[in-house]
């Protein structure tokens, strides 16, 4: 599901739901509940799920086909009338499911943009739909936020019940691979270690081990032996730089 409203679209503030949010063990921070209704044509659905089209919708009889050839009628679906389905079930209240976290929303106030609301980081829910007869289906949608001051809060209640424009950015989508690349413009290559050999047999181990311990045994201070012998003496008299 990816729902979202790339351009201005018209929509109703219907409710406003004022909460707070416990952050950490003391801290409370606000937080709102927006709820818009939203009028859009039933391809919309396609942005829910493919399969909601077909299942509530169908092409309808000749005489909807011919109203839709009429010049200066808007075609608002191929799709115009509600299935049998539709008409037995109602409204639909989708599932929980259904939200999007990271979703950014605008609101447009005004003609000049000054007094625009903008809220970043929100939670969008589609809490129900309204199939309509003519290819058209209202969609309520709640988005929560707690990027909110108490001006912001004062701003928002006073667009109750008032028909606004409004913007719906889903979260952005993150690229599958990321290209790193050097100062230079040259792409990195890992460098991929070599695989560690396998031991050997214990008599191959106990033979490596037994070289090592003599390796360190010939050379080992402060008492070497063989050609590296030296007495005590000797020993301690080149520790503290003796000749």
């Amino acid at each position: 599901m990816r729902f979202e409203l790339i351009r201005k679209t018209k929509a109703t503030l219907v409710d406003i739901d004022p909460q707070s949010l416990k952050m950490g063990q003391t801290e409370v921070v606000p937080a709102v509940a927006l709820t818009f209704k939203v009028t859009l044509a039933n391809s919309a659905l396609a942005m829910l799920d493919k399969a909601l089209l077909p299942f509530l919708y169908s092409r309808g009889n000749s005489g909807a086909a011919a109203q839709a050839t009429l010049e200066g009628v808007e075609v608002v679906s191929e799709f115009p009338s509600l299935t049998p389905a539709a008409v037995m079930l109602g409204d639909l209240s989708p599932k929980e499911a259904n939200e999007q976290t990271g979703c950014k929303l605008h609101i447009h106030v005004g003609a000049t943009g000054h007094a625009d609301i903008k809220l970043q980081d929100g939670t969008a829910t589609v809490k129900k739909l309204c199939p309509k007869e003519g290819g058209a289906v209202d969609f309520h949608i709640t988005f929560y936020t707690s990027d909110v001051d108490a001006e912001t809060l004062g701003e928002l209640c006073v667009l109750k019940s008032h028909d606004l424009d409004i913007e719906l950015a889903a979260p952005e989508l993150i690229s599958a691979q990321v290209n790193i690349e050097d100062a230079d413009g040259g792409k990195i290559t890992p460098i991929k270690g070599k695989k560690a050999g396998k031991l050997g047999t214990d008599a191959e181990q106990a033979e490596r081990q037994a070289k090592s311990l003599a390796e360190d045994d010939a050379k080992g201070w402060p008492f070497p032996k063989g050609e590296f012998a030296t007495t005590p003496e000797e020993a301690l008299a080149k520790g503290v730089g003796a000749k």
